[in-house]
């Protein structure tokens, strides 16, 4: 993955980018709004494993060399939301590197 904070512009056009941004849903809840550029498509997930698996569906299946996932400013969210969301992709990542370890 890139790092959006040092990528080169050159690069422009072989890049996907794949950005979210977080809507709390009340009572309780949360939605991440997400668009894929390279589709021209927008997909709304309840649920972080959701989220993670699209992400990696575009990955595979973009033509693209080089990929960014930014989270967008998220005004509708609340702090809760966000924090719980950062968690459990925290740890799914934990999980995914200590499953890439094993192979």
């Amino acid at each position: 993955m890139i790092d959006p904070e040092t990528y080169d512009e050159e690069t422009d056009g072989t890049l996907l980018t794949v950005s979210a941004e977080i809507f709390s849903v009340e009572p309780e809840g949360f939605e991440i709004h997400v668009t894929n550029d390279e589709k021209d498509e927008k997909k709304i997930f309840t649920t972080v494993r959701e989220y993670a698996e699209y992400l990696v569906e575009s990955v595979n299946t973009s033509r693209k060399d080089n990929f960014i996932a930014p989270w967008l400013p998220s005004p509708h969210a609340r702090r809760y939301d966000i924090d719980l969301i950062g968690m459990q992709l925290s740890m799914m990542q934990e999980w995914m590197e200590k499953e890439l370890g094993e192979v």
